[in-house]
């Protein structure tokens, strides 16, 4: 049980941190993955999608556990992780490049979807 609550809590964090992160400096934070956006617009907008709904996950993923929903949880983590990691991964296909934050971004999603399938598993059938 310590694994799967272990794996909520990072996936939570994860989120939570890159939500708080996408509000506080939004360009720059997508500069720092070679992303460039300027203007008033982009900004709300990156605050909007990339801080408000990180924010949201994030909230969810540490009260999935506070509440016992852990096997809820475990398959947001696993959906959402896993989601973003295929579109990551066609993405760096398709450019045939990466850099060092893509790179780092799709081993944690990986690892955090793994973790979660891992859960699930051990969690058993309902």
């Amino acid at each position: 049980m310590r694994g799967v609550r272990l794996t909520l809590w990072l996936s939570g964090l994860c989120f939570l941190s890159f939500g708080v992160a996408s509000l506080l400096d939004p360009l720059g934070l997508l500069a720092a993955a070679g992303v460039m956006m300027s203007g008033d617009v982009a900004a709300t907008e990156i605050r909007a999608f990339y801080g408000g709904l990180e924010l949201g996950l994030g909230s969810l993923l540490l009260m999935a556990d506070r509440y016992g929903r852990r096997r809820e949880g475990l398959w947001l983590v696993l959906a959402s992780y896993g989601g973003i990691a295929f579109g990551r991964s066609i993405g760096l296909v398709l450019a045939g490049q990466g850099s060092p934050f893509l790179w780092f971004a799709l081993a944690t999603e990986v690892a955090l979807a793994c973790a979660a399938l891992w859960g699930l598993r051990r969690l058993g059938p309902r």
